[in-house]
Formats: structure tokens, sequence, C-alpha cells
């Protein structure tokens, strides 16, 4: 059995909505408590930290660095590339981490390297856009 795109896309809640409004927008924010300061992922009406309900939505800086990665080697065709894609767990600046994929690199164990710095770009999954990264060094340099 094949699924098509509106089966697998990410299901958008009232809770979800404002990450995906400002990622359609490519300005991605997150929630942050304004009781604790801590930023957290995924939305939530009560900060997982402290429990209160004093939440906004603040603007994520963008960068991040690669926590963890898997490489598939036959993702699903709505990212419109034959594979291989990396499905990357990626810590973002302001503290909490989230499931993405580095793109615009080769998609190598020897090219996705842990701690690896990102930065934040945009990609279209079927007719959705998507929150991803791109390494933010040259190979083999540091920034």
């Amino acid at each position: 059995m094949s699924l098509i795109a509106s089966e697998i896309l990410p299901f958008v809640t009232p809770e979800t909505q404002p990450f995906w409004d400002s990622v359609e927008a490519e300005r991605p924010s997150i929630p942050r408590c304004q009781a604790c300061q801590s930023f957290y992922f995924p939305p939530s009406p009560v900060c997982p930290k402290c429990g209160s309900r004093h939440i906004e939505w603040a603007a994520l800086s963008g960068e991040a660095t690669l926590y963890s990665f898997m490489i598939a080697e036959h993702p699903w065709p709505e990212w419109g590339s034959d594979g291989p894609m990396s499905v990357a767990h990626v810590e973002l600046k302001e503290g909490p981490r989230l499931i993405s994929t580095v793109v615009d690199c080769p998609q190598t164990p020897a090219a996705l390297r842990i701690d690896m710095p990102l930065q934040a770009t945009f990609r279209l999954f079927g007719d959705r856009k998507m929150l991803c990264f791109r390494p933010t060094e040259r190979e083999g340099t540091r920034s």
C-alpha cells in the first residue's frame, strides 16, 4: 500500500499552527516561557520546565548543531530526491532539539559530522515548506 503526501505530512494542531506559519514565512519561531525564559519544542501551552502558562512565540536565530543523524537511502518522494537523505536530530542554539534534515551537502557519514554547525534553510516537502538545515562551514575548515 502506498501512502500519499497528505498522510505523511505533519498534522497541524492549534498548538503547532504558529510554528508552521513561521516556517512558511521563513522566520521560524518556537515557544518561550515568559516566566523562566526557556525555549522548548514541541509546542505546548504549558512550559515543560516550570509549568507556567505564560508563553510567547520567539524567533529563532537559525543557528544549530548536528546532534545525531541517520541516512535514509530511499527518502519520501515528496522531498524531490531519489536519495540518500539525512534524518537529523538538530540542537538549536536556543537549546531545544528537533528532527529535520541537513541539505546542501553530501549525504554521507563523512560529510555529516556530529557537532557540525548548521544554519536554518527551507525546502518543500510536497506542498508544505519545511525547516531544514545546511552546514555553515566549508568542508575541512571550521568557521
